[in-house]
């Protein structure tokens, strides 16, 4: 049976305990919280409140986003990254979203932002791998390479991957990743090391009316998500399928209302 997780996004105007409430009542399996929304707590409370819920941890958001304080502050970037991994490790997820990061601050140089990007990944690591967290290395969709990451294909992660060794892994994202022309040919790349350690699903709406907060259910887009899912499952996946929607609409729906139409969804993509 398939598994599905609720990525905390999904959920953004509830608290942390709220959501993990709302997901266990819906049906879903797992929960991954984000760092934010659980720093009130300690990490062995916030596993409690998710198992006591009768859900797995499916994963952490996130760490990363080293370029957003510039060059000056790469020590405090990666400390935080290391920070989230710890508290990954004690939530006993298996797993940690990192996100590379954009241009530097005031810098155009698409080069030197990967080059950067690269070095902090490589040092945070170093660290990630004293825990049992992988580190996800998440694809963005290209239009956020000047905020959000420099990493916007499949061929990029695996380079990368490649040659920062053991303890990484691909974060597969349908809405990141589902116009890559390479993607066939690089999701059996990552089959060939096991590498997709955490996907995530959403669609992709048309016309869409924001680039990040105008995500689709399952169905309502123009993704072939079970095309998709075949390559991602046919590449050794086995984990949950995890649903991470940004999306004004949605987040005002009653979380009941709306989780039991998205995991309804879900079994008719992906199967019960």
């Amino acid at each position: 049976m398939r598994k599905f997780a609720i990525n905390q996004i999904c959920l953004k105007d509830q608290s942390f305990e709220q959501a993990v409430e709302a997901t266990a009542r819906s049906g879903f399996h797992a929960f991954t919280p984000w760092y934010d929304y659980i720093s009130h707590l300690d990490p062995a409370a916030a596993r409690r409140i998710i198992l006591d819920a009768g859900l797995e941890v499916s994963g952490f958001c996130n760490c990363g986003l080293f370029a957003l304080k510039g060059p000056q502050e790469r020590q405090q970037a990666i400390d935080e990254a290391k920070r989230n991994i710890e508290w990954a490790a004690e939530l006993g997820a298996p797993s940690i979203v990192a996100v590379a990061g954009g241009l530097l601050p005031g810098s155009t140089d698409l080069d030197a932002a990967r080059d950067f990007a690269f070095d902090c990944l490589a040092e945070t690591l170093q660290f990630a791998r004293t825990t049992p967290v992988t580190m996800a290395l998440e694809i963005l969709h290209p239009m956020y390479t000047p905020d959000w990451s420099v990493v916007t294909t499949l061929k990029t992660a695996n380079d990368w991957c490649d040659r920062l060794g053991d303890g990484i892994g691909l974060a597969v994202d349908t809405y990141h990743s589902w116009w890559d022309p390479e993607r066939d040919a690089q999701l059996e790349r990552a089959a060939l090391s096991q590498r997709i350690a955490t996907y995530h699903i959403s669609d992709w709406l048309v016309p869409t009316s924001h680039l990040l907060l105008d995500r689709g259910m399952p169905g309502e887009g123009v993704i072939d998500l079970a095309g998709f899912d075949a390559q991602v499952t046919g590449a050794g996946y086995a984990g949950p399928v995890e649903v991470e929607i940004f999306s004004e609409r949605l987040w005002q729906r009653p979380p009941a209302e709306f989780l039991a139409d998205l995991l309804k969804r879900c079994q008719q993509v992906y199967g019960a």
